[in-house]
């Protein structure tokens, strides 16, 4: 109950958070309209959501740095992208809150819905982006100002991401909602306009800034009232759950009081108290035994007793078990410190809790939660120790499964980059092969090795905010168009920047650093030598490696010869050149994983 009035509670802070949030995005474009007009426009409507801003930060502390932003809007003494840059990360930072909120959460259908919404935040701020970025533009009524352009086509990959989250975890009612708002000409103008400006052709834009402000903010204000119905339907789900918890305390109260009224009225009516003590006892013990798997051991540790629950869980028979020490179930994956600190807890009179991991008698394993209490005497010593236990191996198996799913999510977030530039799925598995084999040769640990072979295959994830003609033209790109496709790195790692999970933060430094080069001509910062993270090292050449043997929309696939050649001649220029001799001493197993991960390969195993 106290779990689910947390969470009831910070539903209303994520409810009043959301309001802020839509009042300091229409903070935010109408700034930048005002700053792109130099003044001349959206004065009224700025002052007024002002007001609203400030009175939604009536129960916070006024951020001081808000109001010196306030003060230089006003005095016309910043640039639109800065002020777009500030509110940009207060916003962010406020929805920070929503994914906090959710690792709180067991329910998993509580869960998937408070996923969608905040999919739905996130594409209301990516909406809002959008907005105010253009509305600097259009405000401006002079050249195009790239900086902000670039933000907004950076606000449509992350509106799109968004989007597909959300058809992911949504109901089949926020679906009907969101196609409503999809499918009108609104909207469409909107990805009309986005569309038309991401050509990079327009040199002075023509469009009405009032015109674009009010037609983006209206689909803005629609997603704004799915967001509150999102809302409205999880305080329902908690208030629902929360009465039929109580409802289930009031029972068991009334199921307790009954069984105690019987235990007063059998105290009463029994003469003999040591019989009445036996006979609850054996109650109890019953009780125990038909629910929990029990053992008990002498001072020395040797088996006393156990229940048919350990017998069958361990598959061992009473016979087998009776004088004999834990250590005939114990797992060669328990380390003999946890054993040690159970011994000095229960000695010392107190009791132990903890997981074990044990041994079957065929040699599998289970997982259970034990308590170990000591059973003292009339005089305070110990006289033996009973063991309750709770099998939770499904349960352990359930969560190491859901982080494999994690893991699928991450490597198909690979494929979504891949295939938007025509390439196969192969190429993002051939590429975490690869890394995992150098990173394992090249004498990582194992959680860098993990994280590394998870989180390769999103190192061209950037591409999703990339327009279509430059990433799929069959030609030589322009140098206008290279830029612009050099931005997928920085793209990449504005996705995974901010995370504080160690696999997304490894995502960060791939995405990043996986086109930089060991002699510092690569980008995007032209770091040099070891200046740049050994994940992007081992990333670069394994994408080179492959790339070079696969066809691509604008290249033939070379041959071996021509690959080798190559990756010897960019030895410490391209590559780091330890990674280098390492690939050259271990080809046959790097060529090994091409043909096992081929789509040849797989067109042969599924006919």
């Amino acid at each position: 109950m106290q779990e689910l009035q947390t969470l009831q509670k910070n539903s209303y802070k994520i409810k009043s958070i959301s309001q802020l949030v839509t009042h300091l995005q229409q903070e935010r474009g109408l700034s930048s309209g005002y700053l792109g007009s130099k003044g001349s426009n959206f004065a009224l409507q700025l002052t007024k959501v002002r007001k609203e801003v400030d009175n939604d930060f009536k129960e916070l502390t006024l951020n001081k740095e808000l109001l010196n932003i306030r003060s230089k809007i006003n005095d016309l003494h910043i640039s639109p992208i800065s002020s777009f840059s500030f509110y940009t990360k207060a916003i962010q930072k406020l929805q920070m809150r929503y994914l906090i909120t959710t690792e709180q959460i067991d329910d998993p259908y509580l869960l998937k819905q408070l996923h969608a919404y905040i999919n739905l935040s996130f594409m209301q701020e990516a909406l809002g982006e959008i907005r105010g970025s253009f509305n600097g533009i259009f405000s401006t009524k002079e050249t195009l100002n790239k900086k902000l352009l670039y933000n907004a086509l950076h606000a449509k990959g992350m509106y799109d991401t968004s989007l597909e989250r959300f058809y992911a975890t949504t109901s089949h009612k926020f679906l009907n909602q969101l196609h409503c708002i999809i499918t009108s000409s609104e909207y469409k103008s909107i990805e009309n306009t986005i569309a038309k400006y991401s050509l990079l052709q327009i040199k002075i834009p023509t469009e009405d800034p009032q015109k674009w402000f009010e037609i983006s903010t209206n689909i803005i204000s629609k997603i704004d009232k799915m967001e509150k119905s999102y809302i409205t339907t999880i305080n329902g789900y908690i208030q629902h759950k929360s009465h039929k918890i109580k409802l289930q305390i009031v029972f068991q109260i009334l199921v307790l009081f009954f069984i105690l009224l019987f235990g007063a009225w059998l105290g009463y009516t029994l003469k003999n108290s040591i019989l009445r003590g036996i006979a609850l006892l054996n109650q109890y013990k019953n009780a125990v035994d038909r629910s929990s798997i029990v053992s008990k051991t002498d001072k020395s540790g040797r088996i006393t007793y156990v229940n048919d629950k350990f017998c069958n869980i361990s598959g061992y028979s009473k016979e087998e078990l009776i004088g004999k020490s834990h250590n005939i179930v114990r797992h060669s994956d328990m380390p003999k410190s946890a054993f040690k600190d159970m011994w000095q807890t229960i000695l010392a009179k107190k009791p132990w809790f903890g997981i074990v991991k044990n041994r079957t008698k065929n040699g599998d394993y289970y997982i259970v939660e034990v308590t170990i209490n000591p059973i003292l005497n009339h005089k305070g010593e110990i006289e033996e120790f009973i063991a309750i236990r709770n099998d939770i191996t499904d349960t352990i198996k359930l969560h190491e499964e859901l982080e494999h799913t994690q893991e699928e999510l991450i490597f198909r977030m690979g494929e979504i980059g891949e295939t938007r530039s025509q390439e196969t799925g192969f190429h993002v598995k051939r590429v975490a092969k690869y890394s995992e084999l150098l990173a394992k040769l090249y004498g990582l640990n194992e959680d860098d090795i993990k994280y590394l072979a998870a989180a390769s295959p999103m190192h061209d994830i950037g591409k999703v905010g990339i327009p279509d003609d430059i990433l799929k033209k069959p030609g030589k790109l322009t140098a206008q168009e290279w830029k612009i496709m050099k931005t997928h790195t920085d793209i990449g790692y504005e996705l995974f920047k901010d995370s504080n999970k160690p696999l997304l933060k490894t995502a960060a430094i791939i995405t990043y650093e996986h086109h930089e080069k060991y002699d510092g001509s690569g980008y995007p910062r032209a770091l040099k030598g070891e200046e740049i993270h050994i994940y992007g090292r081992i990333t670069a050449l394994a994408d080179v490696f492959d790339a070079l043997g696969s066809d691509r929309c604008y290249k033939k696939a070379w041959n071996d010869e021509k690959i080798f050649a190559l990756l010897k001649e960019e030895r410490g220029k391209h590559f780091d050149p330890k990674l280098v001799d390492i690939f050259f001493e271990h080809l046959d197993k790097f060529l090994h994983i091409r043909d096992a991960f081929s789509e040849e390969s797989a067109y042969m195993k599924e006919h």
